[in-house]
């Protein structure tokens, strides 16, 4: 019965995303893109018919709450929606393979940001048209992810965190997903349209300003990197604070906007992203001969790591072989921090690091003090031995994934630093930043397909989250 269900749901998602491409597939009519308008047309024909036949097939399945359903759904969907979102580069270029376009899709889905097509689909608008488009529906739905099913799981200690949106006890799985998604949803395109304009009256063209800020809201960095690189210092500031929307929690940016209240209190992951890009941007400053002037690109550039987004301005990306080391080193600490939990960014987030430190100062306390009550506490939530376990085993799948991830890249002959860079920046969904931060790198066109498939799987359990991945191979789960 559950998989009747899913079969639904995921039939539902893919007639979403093939209503979106009709976006991009008239764009391409009216300007002239004959290859990107075919590659469209047949994927958007083929998302149509799939997708209805699984509406249609099972829109009479009862609905149910199960454990595998709940499991099931992000990982089975993000899967297939990657498929579909790669579908036209696979059409446009069939000679690339399949996987490759999958990965593209995954990129897409996920936020990740990278691209396989590095230097072909640059000057064809429709196709960074569409790319923007799915990563945008992708952030929003890494949203709605965390605060409805990661949180039902308590993946990493997500029951931690005190949502402020009112959905109800009784809702659980996928009707809070939907939930989650219908309050959050005019939020999201206000500020992705707010922040359309802003870009667009600091000089850049209308499809430039709003390619930037479907990228710059969702945190995916879906952009040509010569578009990044090229922006001055007001579209950077510009950028700088809609990252920062983008990185913070969405639930407390409703809060604020139906209460008219800054929330500033309450939201203690807010404070932690502005501390750490203001610390960040310090170090950069230490690191790099730069005047007054690029100030704001090192803001940018703190911000971008942070938010997971990736793109990095010119400065950054200009730098010599021999002090680009320090540098890295920052950016990707940052990256592996990410943003809050209930945002579109990658990494671990921020509130597993404040909890970690919190662990350590616990066990300093303990040591002074043996016979003492010592608790770890979050606001006003106290984190149970269940939540500590979450977040240690959070943070050991992270770094052992990661670690398998960039050794099955090295074996098949992937130099090891750009094995571990590529590694890296798929599981924090940080993938612009593998080239800004290894500039030996070739690029993602480079590699070969099973180079794909290993970064797309990569790509997926930083999205759902290391446990939530594992636990499909738990004998309890399918003992039911």
């Amino acid at each position: 019965m559950w998989k009747s269900r899913l079969f639904y749901l995921i039939g539902s998602w893919i007639l979403v995303l093939a209503c979106l491409q009709l976006i991009p597939l008239v764009y391409a009519a009216v300007n002239n893109e004959p290859e990107a308008f075919g590659s469209l047309s047949a994927s958007t024909v083929v998302a149509f018919l799939i997708g209805g036949a699984l509406f249609l097939g099972f829109r009479s399945t009862e609905r149910v709450r199960v454990p595998r359903l709940t499991i099931f759904l992000p990982i089975v969907g993000i899967v297939c929606l990657a498929a579909m979102a790669g579908l036209p580069l696979f059409f446009l270029f069939p000679d690339s393979g399949f996987l490759t376009s999958f990965y593209d899709g995954m990129s897409q889905i996920t936020t990740n940001g990278s691209t396989a097509y590095e230097g072909t689909i640059e000057t064809m608008s429709s196709i960074l048209l569409w790319r923007s488009l799915t990563s945008w529906i992708g952030g929003l739905m890494a949203v709605a992810f965390a605060l409805s099913l990661l949180m039902a799981m308590n993946s990493g200690a997500m029951q931690l965190h005190q949502s402020p949106l009112n959905l109800g006890d009784r809702e659980t799985g996928y009707q809070r997903l939907r939930s989650t998604t219908k309050s959050l949803l005019p939020l999201y395109i206000f500020a992705t349209l707010l922040c359309f304009i802003l870009l667009w009256l600091s000089g850049n063209t209308k499809f430039d300003a709003f390619i930037l800020a479907l990228s710059a809201v969702s945190t995916s960095g879906v952009v040509p990197e010569t578009l990044v690189q090229g922006q001055g210092a007001l579209p950077q500031l510009i950028m700088v604070v809609f990252l920062l929307i983008g990185l913070s929690n969405w639930d407390f940016h409703h809060f604020r906007t139906s209460t008219f209240s800054l929330g500033f209190r309450q939201d203690r992951e807010l404070k932690t992203s502005l501390l750490t890009i203001a610390f960040g941007t310090v170090l950069l400053a230490l690191l790099m001969d730069v005047s007054f002037a690029d100030f704001i690109s090192l803001v940018f550039a703190a911000t971008s790591a942070l938010s997971t987004y990736g793109s990095m301005p010119e400065q950054i990306t200009s730098l010599e072989l021999d002090s680009i080391l320090p540098v890295t080193i920052v950016l990707m600490m940052m990256a592996a921090v990410g943003g809050a939990v209930a945002s579109s960014s990658g990494g671990l987030k921020q509130m597993r690091i404040l909890m970690i430190f919190r662990l350590g100062r616990a066990e300093v306390d303990r040591l002074a003090h043996p016979h003492g009550v010592h608790t770890v506490n979050y606001g006003s939530e106290v984190a149970e031995t269940g939540d500590i376990n979450a977040i240690w085993l959070l943070l050991g799948s992270f770094v052992l994934i990661t670690a398998l991830g960039a050794m099955s890249l090295a074996v098949l002959g992937i130099h090891f630093q750009d094995a571990l860079t590529l590694a890296f920046t798929a599981m924090t969904l940080s993938g612009p930043l593998a080239t800004s931060a290894d500039p030996e790198f070739a690029g993602y066109a480079s590699l070969a397909q099973i180079d794909y498939l290993i970064l797309s799987i990569l790509m997926l359990i930083g999205r759902i989250e290391a446990p939530i991945f594992m636990a499909i191979f738990a004998k309890a789960l399918w003992r039911g």
